[in-house]
C-alpha cells in the first residue's frame, strides 16, 4: 500500500510519550504515503481526536496520565469507526485482553518494526471496508425488510376489512341471505383469506430475516398436531381426489413452538397437494436417540424436483417455474419461511425426490427446541388446599412472607403454591396458569421487576393479574409494568383477600378508540352482541374524556390517532392513578419499531397488527383474553 502512494488517504493518529519513537513514525508513515498526527500524552490524543477525523491510530500503553486503556475507551466513543493498535514494551496477557475487548484491532510489542507495523495498517484498514461494506449491506436488507412490512400492513387493513364484513354478513348479522348471495360472500372471503395469506408471508419472512419472530416453547403432542394439521388440508386434498395418510405413533411429545411446527406442515402438505395430480399425500413421524430428536416425513406422488433445482428450493422468492405462463401458482417464499421457522426451532429442513416420482420432505427437530430464556422447569414448593380451588402463586425468597401468606389464604378457597425465587416462580407460572401472583420486588439473582418484564412479555402468562407485595414502594413503576395492584408489607389479610377477590369478576365495559369508522363499527357490532358495553372515542382527546367520565374495564386501543396519539392515551394513563388497572389492548396498523415493541409490550396485554388476521380471529382473541380471569376462576 505504502510504495504505490495508496496510503496517502489514510490519517494516522500516534500517541506515545517517547519522543524518538514519535519524530520516527511521524518521518517513516508520511514517507509512506500517511497523513500523520502526533500525541505526547493521552489527553492531548484524545482532544486531537475531537477536533480532526483519523482512520487509524498507534497508541502506547504504559503513558503517564492517562494510559493506553483508558485512551482507548476515549478514541472509541469518539470515533468508534477508527481502528486502534496497541503498543508497548511491558505486555501482559491481561492487558492484551482487556484491549481487545475494548475494540483494538491488534496489539504489537516494541521494539517494533515500521513495515510490521504497515503490515498492520494494511490489514486495519482492509477490515474497516469489509465493515463498512458489511453496514451497507445490512442497512439495505434493513430497508428492504422494511418495505416489505410497510408494504404488507398497508395491503392487511383493507383485506381486514373485506373478510370482517364479508363474516359478520355470513353470519347473518345483517339479516337473511339468498343463496346466490351466500355463494358469492364465501367466494370473496375465501380468496380474500388467500390474498391475506400471501401478504402474512411476506410480514414472516422480514420478521425471521431480521430476527424478530418469537418463539412459545410448550409440550407438543405430534400426533395431535399432525390430526389438526390433515383436518385442514383435508377439504384441498379432497378437491384434488388426493388422499391423505398418517403413520403417527402416540405418545411423541417435543417441547417446541406448535403454532410454527403447524405452520411448517401446513406449508409442507399444501406444496405437496399442489404439485400431485393423482396419488397420496403421507405424514410419517418417527424418534431419534442420540442426542433424542423427532423426524417428520412428507411425502408425495407428485411431479417431483429435478436435481439441478434442489439447490435453489429454499431461496426466497426462488421459482422453480418463473415463466409467464407457469402453472402453479405463489410466491415461492413457503418453503423459505419453512426453513428459517425450523431453523429457528432448532432443527433442519431438506428434500429428497425424483421426476415424475414424487418428492419426501424430512423435517428433523430437538425434543427440546431453544429457549427465549434458559429458566428450570420447577415442582410446587409447597401447598394448601384441593385441587379444584384457585390457585396463587407468591414468589418471595423470605420463607416467613411465604409461611404468612399461606396462613392467610387458609380457608378463603384459594390453593397456595410458593416459590422461593424469580426463576422457579416464571417455571411455576407457567406449569400452573395460576389464577393470581404476589410479586416481592426484592429477590436476589433474579429481581421482582425482571420476573414481571418476563411474566408481562409471555402471550401464554402476560392476562394473569399480579399483586406487587413488597417493602419498596414504587406503584408508578409497578403500575407501568402492567401490575394490577401493589400491596406495601406489612399487608392487611382482609385488603389481600378483597383484592384477590376482584380478579373473579370479569371485565364489561369496552372503551374502543380507533379513528376508522368501519372498524369502529365492526368491534361496536360485534362486542354488543357478546354482552360487552361498548363505549366509542374517535381520537385521542376525546379517549381522555371518556375515561374522566367513566373508567373502562377494558381499553382498545389504535396508535395512530389524530390531535392526541395512542402513546400519549397510554402516558396518560400511566401518570393517572384512578386509572390503574384498565386492561389495554392495542390494535394498529403501525410498523412498530424494536423500542415501540418493547414500550408496549410493557404495558398493554396484546398487541394486534390490523389486517395480520382476519377479524372474527381477532375478537376470539380478544374474547378469550377478556375471560381469561373468569375461566381461571370457574
Amino acid at each position: 500500500m505504502g510504495s504505490n502512494g495508496m496510503s496517502q488517504r489514510y490519517c494516522v493518529l500516534v500517541i506515545d510519550d517517547e519522543a524518538g519513537l514519535r519524530d520516527m513514525l511521524q518521518f517513516g508513515l508520511t514517507d509512506r504515503g500517511y497523513r500523520v498526527v502526533v500525541a505526547a500524552s493521552g489527553e492531548e490524543g484524545l482532544e486531537k481526536a475531537r477536533h480532526e477525523k483519523f482512520d487509524l491510530v498507534v497508541t502506547d500503553i504504559m503513558m503517564t496520565g492517562l494510559d493506553g486503556v483508558a485512551v482507548l475507551k476515549g478514541i472509541k466513543e469518539i470515533q468508534p469507526q477508527a481502528e486502534v493498535i496497541m503498543a508497548t514494551g511491558y505486555a501482559t496477557l491481561e492487558t492484551a485482553v482487556e484491549s481487545m475487548k475494548q475494540g483494538a484491532y491488534d496489539y504489537i510489542s516494541k521494539p517494533y518494526g515500521l513495515d510490521q507495523l504497515c503490515v498492520l495498517f494494511d490489514k486495519a484498514v482492509e477490515r474497516r471496508h469489509l465493515k463498512d461494506q458489511v453496514g451497507r449491506l445490512e442497512e439495505l436488507n434493513r430497508l428492504k425488510s422494511e418495505f416489505l412490512a410497510n408494504m404488507s400492513h398497508e395491503l392487511r387493513t383493507p383485506m381486514n376489512a373485506i373478510i370482517g364484513y364479508a363474516s359478520l354478513m355470513l353470519d347473518r348479522l345483517y339479516g337473511d341471505l339468498l343463496p346466490k348471495q351466500e355463494q358469492g360472500l364465501k367466494r370473496i372471503e375465501t380468496n380474500a383469506r388467500n390474498l391475506l395469506q400471501l401478504i402474512n408471508n411476506i410480514l414472516d419472512l422480514s420478521k425471521l430475516s431480521a430476527g424478530r419472530m418469537p418463539t412459545y416453547i410448550e409440550p407438543c403432542d405430534a400426533k395431535a398436531i399432525v390430526e389438526e394439521v390433515v383436518a385442514t388440508m383435508a377439504s384441498l386434498a379432497e378437491e384434488r381426489k388426493l388422499r391423505l395418510v398418517t403413520d403417527v405413533p402416540a405418545g411423541i411429545t417435543l417441547n417446541s413452538d406448535k403454532t410454527k411446527l403447524k405452520q411448517v406442515l401446513i406449508n409442507l402438505v399444501g406444496n405437496a397437494i399442489k404439485f400431485t395430480h393423482e396419488g397420496t399425500i403421507s405424514i410419517k413421524v418417527e424418534t431419534l436417540t442420540g442426542p433424542a430428536r423427532v423426524r417428520i416425513f412428507v411425502q408425495d406422488t407428485g411431479i417431483g424436483i429435478k436435481d439441478e433445482d434442489i439447490a435453489l428450493l429454499f431461496e426466497e422468492f426462488k421459482q422453480l417455474d418463473a415463466s409467464p405462463t407457469r402453472e402453479y401458482a405463489g410466491t415461492g417464499l413457503g418453503l423459505s419461511i419453512s426453513k428459517k421457522i425450523v431453523e429457528l426451532l432448532g432443527g433442519a429442513i431438506r428434500v429428497k425426490s425424483a421426476v415424475g416420482v414424487g418428492s419426501t420432505f424430512i423435517v428433523t427437530l430437538p425434543m427440546q427446541a431453544p429457549r427465549p430464556d434458559d429458566l428450570p422447569v420447577a415442582k410446587p414448593s409447597g401447598g394448601c388446599g384441593t385441587p379444584l380451588d384457585k390457585v396463587i402463586l407468591s414468589i418471595d425468597d423470605d420463607p416467613e412472607v411465604l409461611s404468612l401468606l399461606a396462613d392467610n389464604l387458609q380457608g378463603t378457597g384459594y390453593r397456595f403454591v410458593g416459590a422461593s425465587n424469580g426463576q422457579e416462580g416464571i417455571a411455576l407460572a407457567r406449569q400452573l396458569h395460576p389464577h393470581a401472583i404476589t410479586l416481592d420486588i426484592m429477590m436476589p439473582h433474579l429481581d421482582g421487576w425482571s420476573v414481571l418484564r418476563l411474566l408481562k412479555n409471555d402471550p401464554q402468562l402476560r392476562a394473569i393479574p399480579v399483586f406487587i407485595v413488597s417493602i419498596m414502594e414504587n406503584k408508578a413503576l409497578g403500575f407501568s409494568l402492567g401490575v394490577t395492584d401493589y400491596i406495601v408489607k406489612p399487608f392487611d389479610r382482609q385488603e389481600l383477600i378483597s383484592k384477590l377477590q376482584a380478579c373473579d369478576k370479569p371485565p364489561r365495559t369496552i372503551l374502543v378508540v380507533d379513528d376508522d369508522p368501519d372498524i369502529s363499527r365492526l368491534l361496536d357490532e360485534a362486542l354488543h352482541r357478546d354482552g360487552y358495553t361498548v363505549v366509542m372515542a374517535a381520537n385521542g382527546q376525546e379517549a381522555i374524556r371518556q375515561m374522566a367520565a367513566r373508567k373502562p374495564d377494558v381499553l382498545l386501543l389504535d396508535l395512530m390517532l389524530p390531535e392526541v396519539d395512542g402513546f400519549e392515551v397510554l402516558q396518560h394513563i400511566e401518570n393517572n392513578p384512578t386509572l390503574q388497572g384498565i386492561r389495554i389492548f392495542v390494535m394498529t396498523a403501525k410498523n412498530l419499531t424494536l423500542k415501540e415493541n418493547t414500550y408496549l409490550e410493557q404495558r398493554v396485554e396484546m398487541i394486534v397488527q390490523k389486517g395480520s388476521r382476519d377479524l372474527t380471529e381477532v375478537l376470539d382473541l380478544l374474547k378469550t383474553k377478556l375471560d381469561a380471569v373468569k375461566e381461571v376462576s370457574a
